[in-house]
């Protein structure tokens, strides 16, 4: 679910706030842009990549490692922040990680070259089998999505200033119902985004590690994007937590209410006026 929710958060954003080509341009760290390159070279694409179970463990992890300290220093002068530039050259192939690692092995699911359209019933049962595969690969990549998919919230979430800069210097004839839309399908992505984080720390099945990991996630998102999201929007959220399986766990239930917090602030400036 994560990973699916980190594709569509990049894809609105991408669409509805991309800028000229030109302003694309590789500026992040070069240790961060190694680990990138190798890991996504050695993963391949979900179309021709080959099990990710088959490929070098050892070194999967060690390009993880370097990728997961970067986004840790992105926003910093070790990791400056360069508006869409790095909007694109982070955000995006490290979300491009997440989504290989949830649907590692669709391929097996792909229809023969020049199969008709699927009907509704066999896209129904398509639709539970890749369901089926997204839980199997949480379970067999708890480490790699909980990094690749908090980093892609992360990233976002520290690139929502540059967002909100882009629509303001807008004139109001091109804020089109594309970008207007693509804003609110990026917040309603982050905010599904932040509830599966929470259904996670909630998951006995989650390493106590991925549980620091996660609870430093939502400290660290929490009140950015709650500061975008719309008052109904804010509403929405706060009922969702509302109803998430009950929990002992000191640190999660703290983690709760500095969500509960951020979403009681009643201010809307910057992007949450859209």
């Amino acid at each position: 679910m994560i990973a699916r929710v980190a594709k569509a958060v990049l894809a609105a954003a991408l669409i509805a706030f991309a800028a000229a080509p030109g302003l694309a341009q590789d500026s992040t760290p070069a240790a961060f842009a190694k680990a990138l390159a190798s890991l996504t070279e050695r993963l391949g694409t979900i179309e021709t990549g080959p099990d990710i179970e088959t490929t070098d463990a050892a070194a999967n992890a060690a390009d993880l490692a370097v990728i997961e300290q970067s986004l840790g220093m992105l926003g910093t002068p070790a990791f400056p922040l360069d508006g869409f530039a790095t909007f694109e050259s982070v955000c995006e192939p490290v979300n491009r990680l997440s989504v290989r690692h949830g649907l590692d092995g669709l391929s097996a699911m792909a229809r023969p070259p020049g199969s008709p359209p699927p009907t509704p019933e066999e896209m129904s049962v398509l639709m539970s089998k890749v369901q089926v595969l997204q839980l199997r690969n949480a379970a067999r990549y708890p480490d790699e999505i909980t990094v690749l998919s908090g980093g892609v919230m992360r990233c976002m979430v520290k690139h929502l200033p540059a967002l909100t800069a882009f629509l303001a210097d807008l004139p109001e004839a091109e804020l089109t119902p594309s970008r207007l839309k693509g804003a609110d399908g990026m917040r309603r992505g982050g905010t599904q985004a932040l509830v599966g984080f929470m259904i996670s720390l909630r998951d006995p099945t989650t390493s106590q590690a991925n549980k620091a990991r996660l609870n430093a996630y939502v400290a660290e998102v929490a009140a950015p994007l709650a500061a975008v999201l719309t008052p109904p929007m804010r509403a929405e959220l706060a009922a969702a937590l509302a109803n998430l399986p009950p929990t002992q766990d000191a640190e999660v239930l703290a983690t709760t209410e500095l969500v509960k917090a951020a979403l009681a602030d009643t201010t809307c400036e910057g992007l949450c006026r859209y």
